[in-house]
C-alpha cells in the first residue's frame, strides 16, 4: 500500500468521517464534528464551507476547515482611533477595508484555529503537510475569489506551531485576548480571591438573589432557542465589534447535534418569572466554555445581571468538578475582578492581492490595539496554584 501523501478539498463536513475527524482534534466539543456541522445546517448567510483533507495513503493526517463570505473588517478592529479613520474613508469609498475573505477555522466562535494535523508524523512529513496546506489555503482563496486570507483565533501558545506551518509571508496581529478562570481544588470560589474581590461577589450576589434566580434547561430546542435567539441579537446590537452573526438554525442545531455536551443557563425574575439572561454553555470533561449570552437590557439591573452570570458559571463548573472556564475575548475588567487569567490571541492576514497586501503589511496593525490588562486578583498564597491549573493545560499567561 502506498504513503505517498495526497490531498482533496470538499465543501461539506458530511465528506468527513466521524473517526477521521476525532483522529485529527480529539474529544474537545469546541473543535469536535458536531460543532462544525452545527456551522453548516445554520446556512449562514453569504458563508461558503471548504474543508482541507491530506492522507498519508488511505490515512488522513491533517485537516484545516475554511469558510468565505464577504467580510467587514471593521468589525475586528480593536483601536477606537483606527474605527475612527476608517468611518471616514467610508464617506468617500462606502466599501473600503469591505472584502471577501477566506478564513480558516470555525463561522461561529471559538478562541480556536483549527490548523492541525496528526501527532505521529515525521519531521520530514511535518515539512510536506506544512508545504500543502500553505499552498492549497492560498491557492483555494484565489480560485474562490478572495482578496485575502484571514487566519482566526491563534492563542499566544499556538503561534509559533502556527507559523511553522504556514508560509513566511503571513503578517500576525495580536488581536482580542482571551480569559479563563481556574477552579482551585479543595478552595471554594471565591475565597482564593483578595478580600475586596471577595466583598465585591458577596455584594452582587446578595443584590441578584433578592430578585432573580438561576435554571438550567439541558433540552433547549424550540421555544428556549427561540428566546434565546431574540436576546442574542440584543446583545449583538450593543456590541462595538461584531465578529459573526448567528442565527436561530444553529442554536438549534447545537441541541440537537452536542446532546449532553451543551446547556442553557437561565436567570429568571424571582416575581414575573421574566427571563433576562441566557448563556448557551458547552461542556468538556476538564472545563465549561460560555459561548453566546442574550441578556434582556434594563437600566438598573444589567451590571448585577452579568455579574452573577459569571460567578454562576464558575460555581457551576466547581459543582461539575471541571478545572476552569474558557471565558472568551471581551469585558476584561468584570472578568479579571472576578478571578479571570488572559491569554493573548492573534489574527493572521495573507494577500496575493498587490494593494490588498500593501493594506495588511502598512495599514492593519493600527486596527489592533491590544487592551490594557489587569493582574489577576488572587491571594499571594493561591496565586501560584491559579497559574498552575491554567498553565498545565497550555495556557501562555499574561496576568
Amino acid at each position: 500500500m502506498s504513503n505517498s501523501i495526497t490531498f482533496e478539498w470538499c465543501s461539506t463536513i458530511d465528506d468527513i468521517t466521524s473517526e477521521n475527524w476525532k483522529k485529527i482534534y480529539g474529544s474537545d466539543v469546541i473543535k469536535s464534528r458536531e460543532f462544525m456541522k452545527a456551522n453548516e445546517v445554520a446556512e449562514f448567510e453569504d458563508v461558503k464551507f471548504h474543508y482541507l483533507q491530506v492522507f498519508r495513503g488511505v490515512e488522513i493526517i491533517a485537516i484545516v476547515p475554511c469558510f468565505s463570505y464577504g467580510m467587514d473588517i471593521m468589525n475586528i478592529a480593536s483601536s477606537g482611533k483606527a474605527k475612527t479613520w476608517i468611518s471616514w474613508i467610508r464617506k468617500i469609498f462606502p466599501s473600503f477595508l469591505k472584502l471577501r475573505a477566506f478564513v480558516t477555522g470555525s463561522y461561529a466562535a471559538t478562541c480556536e484555529h483549527f490548523i492541525e494535523y496528526a501527532p505521529d508524523l515525521s519531521e520530514t512529513e511535518k515539512k510536506e503537510v506544512a508545504k500543502i496546506i500553505g499552498g492549497e489555503i492560498k491557492r483555494m482563496s484565489t480560485q474562490v475569489k478572495s482578496s485575502f486570507v484571514f487566519v482566526k483565533d491563534v492563542r499566544e501558545r499556538s503561534l509559533q506551531y502556527v507559523k511553522d506551518i504556514l508560509t513566511t509571508d503571513y503578517k500576525f496581529f495580536i488581536s482580542f485576548p482571551t480569559t479563563a478562570i481556574p477552579i482551585l481544588p479543595n478552595v471554594s470560589y471565591p475565597d482564593g480571591l483578595r478580600k475586596k474581590n471577595r466583598k465585591r461577589y458577596r455584594k452582587f450576589k446578595d443584590c441578584f438573589e433578592k430578585s432573580f434566580h438561576w435554571e438550567i434547561i439541558s433540552d433547549y430546542g424550540g421555544e428556549p432557542t427561540k428566546q434565546f435567539t431574540t436576546l442574542y441579537r440584543a446583545v449583538l446590537e450593543k456590541a462595538k465589534n461584531k465578529f459573526e452573526f448567528l442565527n436561530e438554525r444553529f442554536f438549534e442545531a447545537t441541541n440537537d447535534l452536542l446532546g449532553d455536551k451543551s446547556f442553557f443557563l437561565v436567570a429568571k425574575d424571582n416575581y414575573t418569572a421574566e427571563v433576562r439572561v441566557m448563556v448557551i454553555i458547552l461542556e468538556n470533561d476538564a472545563n465549561l466554555i460560555p459561548l453566546y449570552m442574550g441578556f434582556k437590557y434594563k437600566d438598573d439591573d444589567s451590571k448585577v445581571l452579568y455579574l452573577n452570570t459569571i460567578f454562576r458559571t464558575v460555581k457551576e463548573a466547581e459543582a461539575r468538578g471541571k478545572s476552569y472556564i474558557d471565558f472568551g475575548q471581551m469585558s476584561y475588567y468584570p472578568k479579571t475582578m472576578s478571578g479571570a487569567l488572559v491569554e493573548n490571541i492573534y489574527y493572521g492576514f495573507w494577500s496575493g492581492k498587490p494593494v490588498v497586501r500593501w493594506l495588511i503589511n502598512h495599514c492593519l496593525g493600527r486596527l489592533f490595539t491590544p487592551p490594557v490588562v489587569p493582574e489577576h486578583v488572587y491571594l499571594e498564597k493561591y496565586a501560584a496554584e491559579a497559574h498552575r491549573v491554567l498553565t498545565e493545560r497550555g495556557f501562555a499567561l499574561l496576568n
